[in-house]
């Protein structure tokens, strides 16, 4: 898996609880989805919220 599928898989599954997103958030997933899909390399910054997202949306399972 190179590391744009695994920021991709991450991306899918905070999108796939939604419920759970901000606006601001999912507005910033799809940016970043996008982003990848042109096949751009995300910043540092990008990388650490996406993370920080996907922390906080999967924390409960």
């Amino acid at each position: 898996m190179s590391w744009q599928d695994e920021y991709l898989t991450m991306i899918d599954d905070c999108i796939d609880r939604e419920s759970r997103l901000t606006s601001w958030e999912m507005n910033f997933l799809e940016s970043v989805q996008d982003w990848l899909d042109n096949g751009s390399r995300l910043t540092d910054r990008q990388v650490e919220v996406l993370n920080d997202i996907w922390e906080k949306v999967t924390a409960r399972g």
